[in-house]
């Protein structure tokens, strides 16, 4: 579809911001710019949730701008005057919108969240909800992967990193310093995307300290792309075992040579 996943920001308000802006993105920022009017931006938000039901339905390659009209009860004269690029554009717009409310509802998640273990293990369970609980998301991957899978492969995926850590580098200050908590950021999101492209008995026999023999099921067929909810106790034991250890190292380095963390309040930031 021409477009890769990471490649822009969105804020709650869902004004996307490009990416340029993206690289300073600021949680809570509103892109600047004339917004549209309360009734233009009522029907586009419209179109992008029967945009979204769509896919869901029927993946993004057979989605018509037919089938969205249809969905959001629109002419397709309306649905063009509010889209001019057709369906282009609001699959383009709607892959940055669902971006956007991911990590506006990731925010709602930590907010008030004081213990710093625990908002990682909340950041972890709440971030891979989100990706599995996603229909049209997990419609993609399962009958179009060829979609998705060249924009979070290689080196594409370091820019998925790249956003989600720097989202999740504000909710680990205090304790570290800045580049730390974005490398931290980064350790937790390649978590989240293991658990979630792992087949769930893999992860139970990690989690229990055996070694899988197989990733293949009793006909020997590889596993498809299953995801599912990542428990809170699940959470808490990668970050124990994974995450914590590490953070401990940063800061007696940090603190052997002489550097001080940040005291930003991680509990102040929202987006």
């Amino acid at each position: 579809m021409g477009i890769a996943l990471a490649d822009r920001a969105l804020i709650p308000d869902r004004t996307a911001i490009g990416e340029a802006d993206a690289a300073g993105f600021e949680p809570g920022v509103v892109a600047s710019g004339t917004p549209p009017s309360p009734r233009a931006a009522d029907s586009r938000a419209r179109v992008l949730g029967a945009a979204v039901r769509c896919v869901a339905r029927f993946g993004i390659s057979k989605t018509t701008v037919d089938d969205v009209a249809r969905e959001a009860r629109l002419s397709r004269a309306t649905l063009y005057r509010l889209f001019p690029g057709g369906r282009d554009e609001i699959v383009e717009t709607m892959v940055a919108a669902e971006i956007g409310a991911y990590f506006g509802s990731l925010a709602a998640r930590l907010e008030g969240v004081e213990d710093f273990e625990e908002r990682i293990v909340v950041a972890m369970t709440a971030a891979a909800a989100e990706l599995v609980g996603h229909r049209a998301l997990g419609f993609v991957l399962a009958h179009e992967p060829e979609l998705v899978l060249p924009h979070v492969s290689f080196a594409q995926f370091d820019r998925v990193l790249e956003v989600a850590s720097r989202f999740f580098a504000p909710y680990l200050a205090g304790l570290l310093a800045p580049e730390d908590a974005r490398r931290v950021g980064e350790w937790v999101t390649r978590l989240v995307l293991s658990h979630v492209a792992c087949p769930a008995d893999s992860l139970d026999e990690a989690s229990s300290g055996t070694t899988a023999s197989s990733i293949s099921d009793s006909d020997g067929e590889p596993f498809s792309f299953h995801p599912e909810p990542m428990s809170p106790e699940r959470a808490r034991w990668l970050v124990r075992t994974f995450v914590m250890p590490g953070i401990r190292a940063l800061t007696a380095a940090s603190s052997s040579a002489g550097l001080q963390p940040t005291t930003q309040s991680p509990s102040a930031v929202t987006v």
